[in-house]
């Protein structure tokens, strides 16, 4: 958790955009060979091996083929065993992560498991919202004891803090390669009253006595984005947000990526709920990474999911595999991913 710095940074942000280094196609060739060993850490193995049998693979460079044959991967129910044996933990929030997918599908199949829907509608009103989403390395002696503190005052700081639109939150359960144990995110109406958060007395007090204490890293991230302008979506309140799971990515883009290039993936990601349906995603949220504590991540992705299968079924998605294909892996050089579970438990405030 950090200080904003305001509007003022994200055009600071697109002018480095747009006086990048250019687009060289042989510079581009080798800055995507040497990063291609760390993407083959953190890219979905749905995405890469649906990369190896795509046509849009045809005629791409050889880094896509390297981290198509260098990834590795957890099985889907080893993921599920992990879930069910992490923290369970107030309303809308519980714990679960693992890498951004561990199933394997070909890129050129329809939608699986019946979800054949219709796009939703998108003329309605959209409204601006600002996501702050952490993803926390805490001490491995942490005790139980320790760790329900900190996600209970974590969770209460929304009754004293008005402006908290919505919460979620928990441990990890697959640990990433960042040493990441614990995540959560809040909604925000705008960036000054996340600014105004955080100079509150209640987080200060929070981050001081429960998290502190106990924490060797975090990642922020801190971004624009819309929704429907509707109780519902606004305050992820409702039956379809009692449970499901919280998929978090973060991306990091080439220095020198033109800003076309990463308007064009958000606008991608954005476009995902619309092709892939409501049965799969909930509701989706993607922008540019304000945060001065982003450790190099530029870009922030945000998905509710109602269920595992869900996830599965979005991970393997044709949409969702090109849009890491086309948009994604040509300008990134690193990506992170977390998920949540998300359970309908009343909690009270211990503050």
């Amino acid at each position: 958790m950090e200080k904003m710095s305001g509007r003022a940074k994200e055009k600071d942000w697109s002018k480095q955009l747009r006086c990048g280094h250019g687009a060289n196609p042989d510079s581009n060739h080798t800055m995507a060979l040497s990063a291609a060993a760390q993407l083959a850490n953190f890219v979905p193995n749905s995405v890469l091996q649906s990369i190896s049998n795509s046509r849009h693979l045809s005629g791409s460079p050889s880094w896509a083929h390297i981290l198509v044959r260098r990834f590795t991967h957890m099985s889907l129910e080893g993921f599920q065993e992990k879930s069910r044996k992490g923290y369970q933990h107030g309303p809308l929030l519980g714990s679960s992560s693992r890498r951004l997918s561990n199933v394997t599908v070909a890129a050129e199949r329809s939608p699986i498991n019946g979800f054949h829907e219709s796009p939703r509608p998108i003329d309605g009103p959209r409204r601006k919202v600002v996501e702050h989403v952490v993803l926390l390395q805490m001490e491995e002696d942490m005790t139980d004891e320790q760790e329900k503190d900190m996600l209970d005052h974590l969770y209460s700081l929304q009754y004293h803090y008005r402006g908290i639109l919505a919460v979620s939150l928990g441990r990890v359960v697959e640990r990433m390669p960042e040493g990441v144990t614990h995540a959560f995110f809040q909604r925000f109406p705008s960036f000054e009253a996340l600014e105004q958060y955080m100079d509150h007395p209640a987080r200060l007090q929070v981050a001081e006595k429960y998290i502190n204490p106990y924490c060797k890293g975090r990642i922020v991230a801190d971004f624009e984005a819309e929704v429907e302008d509707d109780l519902e979506p606004l305050f992820r309140r409702g039956e379809r947000f009692q449970q499901g799971i919280e998929h978090v990515v973060l991306i990091k883009v080439r220095e020198g990526a033109i800003l076309d290039g990463t308007e064009g993936m958000i606008e991608a990601f954005n476009a995902l709920p619309q092709q892939i349906g409501p049965s799969v995603i909930v509701q989706l949220t993607a922008g540019t990474n304000l945060s001065d504590r982003n450790k190099g991540y530029t870009h922030g992705v945000l998905v509710r999911v109602p269920s595992e299968e869900a996830l599965t079924t979005f991970s393997k998605h044709p949409a969702y595999v090109r849009v890491f294909t086309e948009k994604v892996l040509p300008i990134s050089s690193g990506l992170l991913s977390a998920d949540f579970l998300v359970d309908p438990v009343t909690k009270s405030s211990p503050l």
